[in-house]
């Protein structure tokens, strides 16, 4: 199951009194997703964790990549788990950037200044620590599963590590849905081709289910496409401000080296060598080409979300 409901151009179409009507069950659909990736934030709600089976290796090339982009089914524990363990291990063999979709890049400065205090101060165990930074910088914990990324910081405070926010706000998301993009979200990278662009309008469609209008396909996808550039600006940035290899975390759609931010660091950071991995479920997603790399674990736990959709009461709101 691939599924990402990503709502905010949905919200731009719909009438405010059609939406305000059909929230509360569109709430609960999303929140039976599990997943649900919105434009502006991705929704998740966590599942059980799950066995994991034996863990893979850490891929040998993420070693040597100026950039690794890991990706993740965002309410999947068993990939979360996984992926720190690799993050473990990068660390210990040599400093890097951890960059993350889950926090917003106009919150860079207040990341910084909440880095800079508790280096200074480094007072109470490393999860209030984490907590008070991720706090500072505005991350969303009603749409995150702070116990997913928590450690993830935890880690980047042990060990020292610059964190970068990497995500295009909920703002100017919702001004590229509307159509008012800045001319960095509105351009496509270097050999965006119709096929590319059907390649991520298919994606869309897939991740709802196939059952969003028509109408709301293109504001979608003019939305992801603006937040992949807004990641790779911002692990661009990183590059050239410390010199040391970034390692950025975000959903598998995001760092797919077809149509996600692997395009854009191609015109940004030519010279640099990047390593995609992909976090897939079993049973279906994107395909494994869509990576440098793939890994697969089982699906995390969830009800079944598009039987949730197929008779909605009215238009999707914005995921809370």
């Amino acid at each position: 199951m691939h599924l990402h409901l990503d709502s905010e151009a949905a919200k731009v179409v719909t009438p405010p009194a059609r939406r305000a009507a059909s929230s509360t069950a569109w709430r609960r659909a999303l929140r039976a997703l599990g997943l649900a990736c919105g434009l502006a934030g991705c929704a998740t709600l966590p599942g059980p964790d799950i066995a994991a089976k034996a863990a893979p290796a850490l891929p040998s090339e993420a070693l040597t990549a100026d950039v690794v982009l890991i990706g993740e089914v965002h309410d999947n524990a068993a990939q979360h788990r996984l992926r720190l363990g690799w993050l473990e291990s990068l660390a210990a063999a040599r400093p890097v950037v951890l960059a993350l979709e889950q926090f917003d890049s106009d919150r860079q400065a207040d990341l910084d200044r909440a880095l800079a205090a508790d280096a200074a101060g480094r007072t109470g165990d490393a999860a209030a620590r984490a907590r008070r930074v991720a706090e500072a910088a505005g991350f969303d914990f009603r749409s995150w599963n702070w116990a997913h990324y928590g450690p993830v910081v935890e880690l980047a405070l042990r060990r020292r590590l610059p964190l970068v926010a990497a995500n295009l706000s909920r703002r100017e998301t919702s001004a590229v849905a509307r159509g008012q993009p800045d001319a960095a979200s509105a351009a496509e990278p270097s050999g965006w081709s119709a096929g590319d662009r059907q390649t991520l309008e298919e994606s869309i469609r897939a991740g709802h289910c196939n059952l969003l209008p028509a109408s709301r396909i293109a504001p979608m996808a003019a939305a992801q496409r603006a937040r992949d550039a807004r990641m790779a600006d911002a692990v661009a940035e990183a590059r050239r401000r410390t010199g040391l290899p970034v390692v950025l975390l975000a959903g598998n759609g995001h760092v797919r080296r077809d149509i996600g931010v692997p395009r854009y660091l191609a015109d940004r950071r030519p010279q640099d060598r990047l390593l995609s991995i992909g976090l897939l479920e079993e049973n279906g997603g994107p395909a494994p080409a869509d990576f440098h790399r793939a890994e697969f674990t089982a699906a995390a736990p969830r009800d079944d979300p598009c039987g949730s959709l197929k008779k909605p009461a009215g238009p999707l709101p914005l995921p809370r």
